[in-house]
């Protein structure tokens, strides 16, 4: 069978096992017979539009989140579609650069840091799973990493695992802009 059915139906059994549903749930929720699901997981049927869509209702999805990247149109995120946002007591002004595709693996955003004066306790060192990436566009930006600092200035970058303690500071009296890219997506 085609590989976007493949995909379709690979796409469903993959969100059914994480959320812990039977084939037997997904039908009763869905109103589809469990060999008929089984039969689509596994890529032998080609389910129709509305009982797809009745799918995806019931997984609380899209119905082109069962489609490849490959036939989805590119997702554009303009400038004053942005939104922007603070965590409470933070630093840190993040503005996303794309929505989240479905099971991304990335994220992108233009960070402002206002200066070290106006952090509160809260912007302290943190460590996760993962890697980041930083660009400075404007102003000066301190990283500290583990047991050591990286100063970066307008132009620079830096890259490094999240899983080592680490923390950013704006020590001028400017905000500093930087683009960051962070994996996994967290937000």
């Amino acid at each position: 069978m085609d590989t976007v059915i493949s995909g379709i139906g690979q796409r469903i059994k993959d969100i059914r096992t994480r959320r812990g549903w039977t084939l037997d749930e997904l039908a009763k929720r869905t109103n589809c017979t469990p060999g008929f699901l089984s039969q689509l997981e596994r890529g032998k049927v080609a389910p129709s539009i509305t009982t797809l869509y009745g799918i995806a209702e019931v997984l609380e999805i899209k119905i082109t989140d069962f489609f490849p990247e490959s036939i989805r149109p590119p997702r554009v995120v303009r400038r004053e579609q942005r939104q922007t946002f603070r965590i409470e007591g933070s630093s840190t002004i993040y503005s996303p650069l794309m929505d989240r595709l479905p099971e991304a693996i990335f994220q992108a955003f233009i960070l402002t840091v206002l200066p070290a004066k106006q952090a509160l306790t809260t912007d302290e060192e943190r460590a996760h799973y993962g890697e980041e990436f930083y660009y400075v566009i404007s102003g000066t930006l301190r990283f500290v990493i583990e047991d050591s600092f990286y100063d970066l200035y307008a132009g620079d970058c830096i890259y490094f695992h999240s899983s080592w303690k680490h923390r950013v500071i704006n020590h001028t009296d400017h905000a500093a802009v930087a683009l960051s890219m962070i994996t996994p997506a967290i937000f």
